[in-house]
């Protein structure tokens, strides 16, 4: 488990330094995010069939929900 959590984190660098080496204006932000996505889909697709990625990236988007009504319910107040 330690071998595989090396190689998502070196890929994980790897391939943000690249994207990022694509950003000349904060408008390629989206463009290069998109790129990702159909690169990290077809990988998927290659690896699990389309029937599990479309699990997966469902499982992905509703991670972003979920995380973000934990930041709303436990946002601290200053008092």
């Amino acid at each position: 488990m330690d071998e595989q959590i090396k190689i998502i984190n070196k890929a994980m660098q790897a391939v943000e330094n690249s994207a990022r080496e694509q950003i000349k204006k904060d408008e390629d932000k989206l463009l290069v995010a998109s790129a990702l996505m159909a690169v990290t889909r077809n990988l998927y697709v290659e690896a699990i069939g389309a029937d599990d990625t479309a699990h997966v990236f469902a499982s992905v988007a509703d991670s972003f929900l979920l995380t973000q009504d934990m930041i709303e319910q436990y946002k601290p107040t200053i008092h």
